[in-house]
């Protein structure tokens, strides 16, 4: 399904109040229409998204402007206040995960893995200094990727070692679910590999995977450069469920709605009380311009693309 924005609706709209005009400028979703409410913009490709759903903070990495080099910093934005700041002390602050047994947050950058302080709300120094992270994840056990080797390890004894079963394999992302299956992505594929097995394997060997996320039921969502896809049980594959022009994170809040970002802004999907209408109208103005019917209605159409 593609993502259009319909700069007018008037004939569908004025059926049903003779009046009302409705811009559908949203998000269609595994075929249902919502609204997209802009929350943060003006931002530098929003990785990472993580939702504190105690706090309504969403933390984030994005690029910043490091003298003349392009790096990375972490920010966190109040959702309902709609105010950001800096978290300091992370030297190009771009990995991110949260221990939702023990309510911790920690960060990962170019010098070893930092641990927030909802106290002081700065970062403390944690682990492996001297180490590039690429990529934190904490549930039974806690992971990282180093970067620029991206090998998985995990903390044992102590002390963190090369996962014995990824040593000769490259991992980008890293996500262990509720029903503790695995799933990694690297530049070949996304993969999976179930509870109680080592075998991996490909659910999309097509998709660049940015982000592994979670809902409150379990279901696991991949945010890829193109859009956002979700795992289709049971045929060890994925789906595409919408269309996201240079998506780039995801999460969820309080109440499981997504929130996602691309190149410079994040936005929150709701539930919209003209899903059917706007739904519908997308159909009907894709299908026009599909039969070449639609020449008439381009002017009504902007593809989200430009």
């Amino acid at each position: 399904m593609y993502i259009v924005i319909l700069l007018v609706l008037v004939s569908a709209v004025r059926a049903q109040n003779g009046s009302e005009l409705i811009m559908c400028d949203g998000v269609v979703f595994n075929n249902v229409y919502y609204d997209k409410e802009l929350l943060f913009s003006g931002l530098g490709r929003p990785y990472n998204l993580m939702m504190h759903k105690f706090s309504g903070v969403i933390f984030f990495s994005h690029t910043i402007q490091n003298g003349t080099q392009v790096d990375f910093g972490i920010m966190a934005c109040h959702i309902e206040k709609r105010t950001c700041r800096d978290i300091h002390g992370v030297p190009g602050g771009y990995a991110l995960a949260y221990d939702g047994g023990n309510d911790d947050i920690y960060f990962g950058g170019h010098d070893g893995i930092y641990k927030y302080n909802f106290l002081t709300k700065k970062a403390e120094f944690f682990a492996e200094e001297g180490k590039s992270i690429w990529g934190i994840f904490v549930r039974r056990n806690f992971y990282y990727i180093e970067y620029p080797t991206q090998k998985l390890y995990v903390y044992q004894d102590d002390t963190f070692v090369k996962v014995a079963e990824a040593t000769d394999i490259e991992v980008d992302n890293f996500f262990i679910s509720k029903q503790l299956d695995i799933y990694f992505s690297n530049k070949t594929a996304l993969y999976k590999v179930e509870k109680n097995s080592r075998q991996p394997i490909v659910l999309n060997d097509e998709i660049a995977v940015r982000q592994i996320a979670e809902d409150i039921y379990g279901d696991i969502y991949f945010c890829a450069s193109d859009g956002i896809y979700v795992e289709d049980k049971p045929y060890h594959k994925s789906k595409k469920v919408a269309d996201i022009h240079q998506a780039f994170g995801m999460t969820f809040d309080e109440v499981d709605h997504i929130i996602y970002s691309d190149k410079d802004a994040i936005y929150r999907m709701r539930p919209s009380k003209y899903s059917k209408l706007c739904y519908d109208a997308i159909l009907d103005a894709l299908e026009k311009k599909k039969q070449g019917e639609g020449r008439r209605s381009l002017p009504l159409i902007s593809n989200m693309y430009n």
